[in-house]
């Protein structure tokens, strides 16, 4: 089977990218300029997104570790 019988090259469409380049920040990696919201600097491909878990997030889990460690100390 040829590769076009599993993929409809036919039916694929560009969606253009939204990406604000009035708001710019410096890539960490080589300092130039790049949109905000990217997750990949334009220029060197390195990744720029430091993902930052909400704060309900880390406070249950020290939540569940406190519980976790109580339970331990209570029952052993």
């Amino acid at each position: 089977m040829s590769p076009e019988s599993f993929f409809d090259f036919q039916s694929v469409s560009e969606e253009a990218e939204e990406l604000d380049f009035k708001k710019t920040v410096l890539c960490p990696h080589c300092k130039k300029p790049i949109p905000h919201e990217a997750i990949r600097c334009l220029y060197c491909g390195e990744e720029v997104v430091s993902v930052k878990k909400p704060a309900w997030v880390v406070w249950t889990a020290v939540l569940l570790v406190i519980i976790f460690v109580v339970f331990f100390v209570i029952f052993m």
